[in-house]
């Protein structure tokens, strides 16, 4: 192990799931993420539900904030997980995610995303689920919270996690372009993405 570096658990250096929305609360409208509708930090889409009008999914009760890691509890394989960068107003996950706030004192939510994103751990997560009781591949907030790390200083995980997320972002907006020039469509791509938190308007 690298000299600095600290073994410790999600659990140690995370809450999951620690702020939920009440009907009490008598919000208006909701922007509603379901976790169908991300896979590797890209949305495909984010409802708006309004009050009365709409109805509001009984799965529609998990707050995020900014820098929120959110992690699909289903059939881990599948990927559906994002960090969140900007909050929609009134903005709801589904209860199918683990939401995992960070101790920003103990470590960077970059880093922590990555390491939650590698292959060999979310295979891992997948194996775990593979042995649940429920009709589906399944894993519980306290599975991701006993994912153990060797943690390395804040300083170090800060710089680590910024360059991997300046990679990804270069994938994404690489992505982006060779989309846009196989598309007969217009350039401006309408699928909103969690790191912006809002959504891109698309040309008619």
């Amino acid at each position: 192990m690298p000299q600095g570096w600290t073994p410790t658990r999600i659990g140690n250096i995370c809450k999951t799931n620690h702020r939920t929305y009440s009907i009490a609360e008598k919000w208006p409208f909701v922007n509603y993420l379901d976790t169908g509708n991300i896979t590797e930090n890209r949305v495909g889409d984010i409802q708006h539900i309004v009050i009365g009008q709409d109805i509001l999914p009984s799965r529609a009760r998990r707050k995020v904030a900014v820098d929120d890691i959110i992690y699909s509890t289903v059939r881990p394989n599948q990927r559906h997980y994002g960090i969140v960068r900007d909050v929609l107003p009134n903005m709801l996950v589904s209860t199918g995610f683990t939401v995992i706030t960070v101790d920003k004192e103990k470590a960077d939510s970059d880093f922590l995303y990555y390491y939650l994103t590698q292959s060999e751990i979310v295979d891992s997560l997948h194996a775990i689920g593979e042995q649940s009781v429920s009709a589906y591949p399944s894993i519980k907030p306290s599975d991701i919270e006993r994912v153990e790390l060797d943690l390395p200083p804040l300083p170090e995980q800060v710089e680590i996690g910024r360059t991997l997320r300046a990679l990804d972002d270069k994938i994404a907006n690489n992505t982006r372009i060779n989309n846009h020039l196989a598309s007969p469509r217009s350039a401006t791509d309408s699928s909103p993405d969690i790191r912006r938190g809002n959504k891109e308007s698309r040309a008619a």
